[in-house]
């Protein structure tokens, strides 16, 4: 069955009536538009921040550069997106729109992890070598100094710049394999000035030297070493703990040598010292028969 063909004025008639359609939804259109932008039914009436521990609420929202009021369409979410990952604190922002007038703020804040010295200041950062702020006194902040690394530039909010980048991007790696583990905060001081010997010196004194260092699965291996001594002994000012060879050597130093150590300490060249002039290391195992033997000789005399 063939379909009616229309007739001039039906075809006119339907096309007028299509006009009139597309007119009428753009008008509608632009009506809801002037509603959603213009009227006060969407402005910004709550701000709320999640996230944060370092940075307050008030210092975030102004950051942002969102107002109170401002129309919840007309705000370019992206835009304060990027102004609060500026921040040396922030290492992520996502700003939620919460129709019709609510915005929630959640940042991903950075932490003080490593403090790297320099000669002039110290550099407080992240373990991934973000400058978070720079200051002369670090007595009072709870995380290791690591010292060896040539700092060239150091912008807060962006990552440190070194005179042998490669290096240094290597160097933080090997430390964050402690990062997080249970005694990253018994850490006080990492060394990295010497490549042939990766060095830490712990709160309690015990210094710990792993030699060169050529992967990080050869570092690992080494902390697993020191894992399994740490365990068996007790770590004071005077001991040591020498992972450079395939087996570890746990070993205290003389009177003398204490003494010296201290005075190194005070006078602020201890790691230097350290690191120039190894002690004569004794296995553990060794130390332990030695004692025993004097021991028995002395009862036999007796």
């Amino acid at each position: 069955m063939q379909k009616k063909k229309l007739t001039s004025a039906e075809k006119y008639k339907r096309k007028m009536l299509r006009r009139r359609i597309i007119a009428s939804s753009i008008l509608g259109l632009i009506v809801v538009l002037c509603v959603c932008l213009f009227t006060p039914i969407f402005g910004v009436s709550e701000i709320t921040v999640e996230g944060n521990s370092t940075l307050t609420a008030e210092e975030i929202i102004s950051a942002s550069g969102i107002h109170k009021g401002e129309n919840i369409f007309r705000m370019d979410a992206k835009r304060s997106e990027k102004k609060l990952e500026s921040l040396p604190y922030v290492d992520d922002a996502k700003i939620v729109k919460k129709f019709p007038a609510k915005v929630k703020i959640v940042i991903d804040e950075s932490t003080e992890d490593i403090i790297i010295d320099t000669p002039n200041e110290f550099i407080v950062a992240t373990i991934d070598g973000k400058v978070l702020y720079k200051t002369t006194d670090v007595t009072e902040i709870p995380v290791p100094i690591v010292q060896g690394i040539t700092v060239t530039e150091a912008e807060p909010s962006k990552k440190i710049k070194a005179s042998d980048e490669e290096t240094a991007t290597t160097n933080i790696e090997y430390i964050k394999c402690f990062f997080g583990s249970a005694y990253w905060s018994e850490i006080d001081v990492f060394d990295v000035s010497d490549p042939s010997n990766f060095m830490m010196v712990m709160r309690s004194g015990m210094r710990v030297t792993f030699g060169p260092i050529d992967t990080i699965e050869s570092l690992q291996r080494k902390i697993q070493m020191m894992d399994a001594i740490i365990a068996q002994v007790k770590p004071t000012e005077r001991s040591y703990l020498d992972l450079t060879t395939d087996k570890g050597y746990f070993g205290e130093y003389t009177e003398d040598e204490y003494e010296n150590i201290k005075q190194l300490r005070e006078d602020g060249d201890l790691i230097k010292k350290l690191t120039e002039d190894e002690p004569e290391e004794v296995e553990e195992g060794e130390s332990e028969n030695s004692e025993s033997e004097e021991e028995s000789t002395a009862e036999n005399e007796e």
